[in-house]
């Protein structure tokens, strides 16, 4: 793989990247970050089951422009999606035609249940088993919409921005995926709302499988804004590792990754400069996960 190899698309609103503050966009990311547990409460309660739980997470759908979940079997089989700039929740049939949609802003989160609930009753599924996703305590973002609070989907240039990341990361990613059969399916996870891929490999001296994630968080606990992040594991010995392009840098508490943070875009820079720049990014930080796991483990395959 080289870096020329990830046809690059366009920053849809690239020109506005990066200049909204921290701030809008961190309590855009979280409203986002409730709205999608429709999905995935959709999926955990009715798709079917998948080891890995990816019947959970979502994927982004160009056509809809909207987030997308599993297929539930039903008498009319659906998805759950969400178009994620006016937070509205859609029903979509196996056509991706839409059934039945539900503007957020200004519901409750219990609100938003009652009305999906209802919803998909009318389909044939058993929509009683639908309950919100239960995650450890302290790994989920708080937030007053877990009180009550009601949505509200009024910074549209903040919800528009997160949702640029999505799009350009999910082009990046489908190019390593479909470029390497060792790469996995896109997932956007609705435990941190990050989108990513993961890589196995095969190590010579243990037999376990290696393994690299590639993808963007759109900002949490560790850095606020959003990041891209490369992170073999098991985790390498931070004192052998290289350095990397592209303004990126080695995280190293609590694990181990390479990391591009958003503000460290070349700032106003045209689309293509910036997508060049993750693009390099990405590639530069492969070659050196694949490096460090062979030091260390030797590996069957490379990339």
């Amino acid at each position: 793989m080289n870096s020329h190899s990830i046809e690059l698309g366009v920053f849809t609103r690239a020109s506005s990247t990066g200049k909204i503050s921290p701030q809008e966009l961190t309590e855009s990311r979280l409203q986002l970050h409730y709205a999608v547990q429709y999905i995935a409460a959709t999926g955990a309660a009715l798709a079917e089951p998948l080891q890995d739980d990816s019947h959970t997470s979502f994927g982004w759908n160009s056509v809809l422009a909207a987030f997308v979940g599993s297929t539930i079997p039903a008498a009319q089989p659906f998805q759950m999606a969400l178009e994620p700039v006016s937070l509205t929740l859609i029903v979509v049939d196996d056509q991706k035609d839409t059934i039945a949609s539900l503007p957020l802003h200004g519901k409750t989160m219990r609100e938003g249940l009652n009305w999906l609930q209802q919803e998909v009753s009318k389909l044939g599924a058993d929509a009683s088993k639908i309950v919100f996703l239960d995650y450890p305590p302290n790994e989920f973002p708080d937030h007053p919409l877990a009180r009550g609070a009601s949505f509200d989907s009024s910074q549209t240039s903040a919800l528009r921005e997160l949702v640029d990341y999505y799009i350009v990361t999910d082009r990046l990613l489908q190019t390593i995926v479909t470029s390497n059969e060792k790469a996995s399916a896109i997932h956007i996870w609705p435990h941190h709302l990050d989108i990513a891929m993961l890589i196995t490999l095969s190590s010579i001296k243990s037999g376990h499988p290696l393994t690299i994630g590639v993808g963007l968080s759109p900002g949490d606990t560790t850095y606020p804004e959003p990041y891209w992040y490369v992170s073999p594991y098991p985790y390498p010995d931070i004192a052998n590792l290289p350095a990397l392009d592209s303004q990126a840098f080695w995280h190293t508490q609590h694990w181990v990754g390479a990391v591009l943070r958003s503000p460290r875009l070349v700032e106003n820079a045209k689309a293509e400069t910036q997508q060049q720049q993750v693009a390099t990014f990405l590639h530069s930080a492969l070659e050196a996960s694949i490096v460090l796991l062979k030091a260390e483990y030797g590996m069957r395959q490379s990339i």
